[in-house]
């Protein structure tokens, strides 16, 4: 039947038929026939092409490299902080018979099903971790691949290639930004804090070391003593002045006391930072 209606308007409506049924195709743009419902053929070579105008669809799909941007939306973290992203997303369309016929807008398709993976993989981990596992912050290779693979699964029926998936902002949400940013102020500073105590620790270890080395045997009490004073004046952020006991009659060498505290003053003097 399709064919004898084609066959009849071609005839009687010639001069229509012969101009209107000339198309043009761009390079790396493919078209996709359909005649009378059905498909008919899928037209790559660019130039001009002569499909009979009766009858036809025409769906015109570009294969040349696309970029599509989520814009910022709130999500809800691992560890269930609000924070806002947005990505960008590099795709093609391999398959123009499932771009044109699988699915009703294929690159809104896209945009939709980015958006979708986007939240579903932000949502699986923390903004940041202060245990050093996986978070967006510092892992945003591998979860911008994670991301991409997932989409690609996501958007194969409408024919379409991901190249990449990254994300183009990631951040706390306004209302919370505030209180996240006094909460890694005192994180740094518990960090830097145990920092420097493990260093203090070193030294005063490597400082009773040197002592039995040169044959300065400390009574246990002196060396609590050295040690209490040494982790006070690595550890203090101020100028700390060393004491040192000289109550009467005590029965420890005045030498030895001596000698402790000229290691404290000159430890005190090059733990003191220098005026800029």
């Amino acid at each position: 039947m399709e064919i004898i209606l084609t066959a009849f308007l071609s005839i009687v409506l010639f001069p229509v038929t012969l101009l209107a049924s000339w198309l043009v195709v761009h390079p790396q743009q493919e078209v996709v026939v359909l005649n009378w419902g059905k498909l008919s053929k899928i037209v790559a070579t660019p130039g001009m092409s002569w499909v009979n105008v009766w009858g036809r669809k025409l769906i015109k799909i570009s294969t040349k490299q696309q970029a599509i941007e989520v814009h910022r939306t709130v999500v809800a973290d691992g560890n269930g902080n609000p924070i806002v992203v947005a990505a960008v997303v590099t795709f093609r369309f391999v398959d123009t018979r499932r771009a044109a016929l699988d699915v009703e807008d294929a690159a809104g398709f896209v945009r939709t099903q980015a958006m979708a993976v986007l939240k579903q993989v932000a949502s699986r981990y923390p903004y940041e971790s202060a245990n050093h596992t996986i978070s967006l912050k510092t892992e945003t290779e591998g979860i911008a691949k994670e991301m991409r693979e997932l989409l690609q699964s996501k958007v194969a029926v409408a024919g379409a290639e991901i190249a990449s998936f990254e994300l183009s902002d990631l951040s706390y949400a306004p209302e919370i930004a505030r209180s996240m940013l006094v909460r890694q102020q005192a994180q740094a500073l518990v960090d830097a804090r145990r920092v420097i105590v493990d260093g203090a620790v070193q030294i005063v270890h490597h400082a009773l070391e040197l002592l039995s080395e040169h044959g300065h045997t400390l009574q246990p009490h002196d060396e609590a003593r050295l040690v209490s004073n040494l982790l006070v004046v690595i550890c203090g952020e101020s100028h700390v002045q060393p004491t040192v006991n000289m109550q009467g009659g005590d029965t420890r060498d005045a030498g030895m006391d001596e000698k402790m505290s000229k290691l404290l003053e000159t430890i005190a003097k090059n733990t003191t930072p220098k005026p800029s």
